[in-house]
């Protein structure tokens, strides 16, 4: 690491803008949205709203650790090209059959669902500075001598995201839905963190994120979903699984000889 990059400066205003900005948070917490009709409204919009401030301070941080060229909005025709397989992924997340044969049904009133996505673009932004932009970046860095660093990297920065949400256990989720969602957290980790080192566009990893969260979440939180797992779903879903894990692999080994993202 040269001088440079290793020189981490956040400047007076920058730390002035951080403490705003918890400032901020702190009140969001303790405002109630009553002009929002129903508990759940208020929950979503003051989560989205936390969750966009405090992904606002990483990325301070992050241009303080001279990390800001990871937040540029480049190759989009491209990167979109190549993350169609993984936002088919998101989609097929969605009951879709059980959707169109009358087995899950809109409870909530629509602008839910919009409120809802909101929600989940707020989730994408968040964790994907957090756990792509920062935690995946400092172990490449850390491991960028070792043999297998790409590899490792995206292992543990994908471990460390599933295992974060193991929060949701202390939330009400039982003990098997955790361990489920913990599973498929690593998974879908380890494929964001490979669309990001192939495209270098966080943006879309990040939409990548709150669209794989809106399809598998919105039906079972706005509405009600019966027999979602048929076994026609079951064969489309293991068919997409394995066709995008082989896809992923194919631009892993393509990591050994290229480089990824200009670190300096």
């Amino acid at each position: 690491m040269d001088k440079k990059n290793s020189d981490i400066k956040i400047h007076t205003y920058q730390k002035i803008l951080i403490i705003l900005i918890i400032i901020l948070m702190i009140v969001f917490t303790f405002i109630d949205f009553r002009i929002l009709n129903n508990t759940l409204s208020q929950t979503m919009v003051k989560n989205s709203i936390l969750r966009f401030l405090g992904g606002t301070i990483f990325i301070i941080i992050m241009v303080g650790f001279h990390q800001k060229h990871i937040l540029r909005f480049k190759n989009v025709g491209k990167s979109i090209l190549i993350m169609i397989p993984a936002l088919i992924i998101s989609i097929n997340n969605f009951p879709i059959i059980a959707f169109l044969d009358g087995r899950a049904t809109l409870r909530e009133p629509v602008y839910q669902v919009y409120l809802f996505l909101i929600e989940c673009l707020s989730v994408g932004f968040f964790e994907e500075i957090v756990f792509r932009g920062i935690i995946l970046m400092l172990l490449l860095k850390k491991l960028e001598h070792h043999k297998n660093g790409v590899l490792l990297s995206i292992l543990f920065s994908s471990a460390i995201f599933g295992l974060s949400h193991i929060i949701n256990f202390y939330s009400g989720l039982s003990f098997g839905d955790t361990m489920l969602q913990i599973g498929y957290s690593f998974l879908v980790g380890m494929l964001w963190a490979v669309m990001f080192l192939k495209t270098g566009n966080l943006w879309l990893t990040m939409i990548l994120h709150a669209t794989f969260n809106f399809f598998g979440q919105v039906m079972f939180l706005l509405g009600d979903v019966n027999g979602r797992y048929d076994i026609y779903t079951l064969l489309i879903t293991i068919f997409f699984g394995v066709v995008v894990a082989f896809y992923s692999y194919n631009f892993y080994n393509q990591f050994k000889d290229q480089e990824i993202i200009n670190f300096s």
